[in-house]
């Protein structure tokens, strides 16, 4: 995959479209190398295989968003810290795959749900990196 020039300008990540044509070639990609497609054929395809997981980036800032994926990277995992109200009872699953973007929208690493836990009034959400880019 060639480098893709990006703007230096900080991105506002409610403008970000994170269902494009990189996200899904991303999802073929990561969904090959992490074994995620090891169904026969002959059953056709399957959700999991259809769908990619949700897009996402973190921060308020594209910086923000560069280095946290950076210290995700580095450490092939992280977690993240959210009001329990965000979730509106919702909370995520173990297991459950998500594609975490950078500053730019740009997909930079599947992630699976490794550990949910509810500290007073917030959730803390842990996972491992599956495959990046």
């Amino acid at each position: 995959m060639s480098e893709r020039e990006v703007d230096p300008q900080p991105v506002d990540h409610g403008e970000i479209d994170f269902d494009h044509e990189e996200l899904r070639v991303f999802w073929d990609l990561a969904r090959f190398h992490a074994r995620l497609n090891t169904m026969p054929g002959y059953f056709g395809p399957t959700a999991l295989e259809s769908v990619p997981p949700p897009g996402w980036a973190f921060g308020e800032s594209a910086e923000e968003s560069d280095a946290y994926v950076a210290r995700v990277l580095a450490e092939d995992g992280g977690s993240t810290t959210a009001p329990l109200v965000d979730y509106a009872g919702d909370l995520p699953q173990v297991g459950a795959l998500s594609i975490l973007c950078d500053g730019a929208g740009v997909p930079r690493a599947l992630l699976e749900v490794t550990d949910v836990a509810e500290q007073d009034d917030e959730v803390v959400e842990s996972f491992r990196v599956v495959h990046r880019s």
